[in-house]
């Protein structure tokens, strides 16, 4: 349940609207999620997480970016697909 004021995947997705998608693998991001979170304080930016989806038996975790350069550079740090918001 969210706690009011607390911001929700399809937020993120609103305010944020450039999108890298990311498959999770079998056994979870692990070590590579700090990485990910790392990158973004770096930078001075904040994490917003996406929502998820499933395609057959793979997740999908969507990662939202306020600009198209810093989507394209988590992307070729981490991979992914950018993805035209729907």
């Amino acid at each position: 349940m969210r706690r009011k004021g607390e911001r929700t995947a399809k937020m993120n997705e609103r305010d944020y609207p450039h999108i890298v998608e990311m498959p999770v693998p079998e056994s979870g991001f692990g070590n590579q999620l700090t990485a990910m979170h790392d990158w973004h304080r770096e930078r001075g930016i904040e994490s917003r997480r996406g929502g998820s989806t499933r395609i057959e038996l793979i997740e999908y975790v969507r990662w939202c970016f306020a600009d198209a350069e810093t989507a394209d550079a988590f992307s070729v740090a981490f991979g992914g697909e950018r993805i035209r918001n729907r």
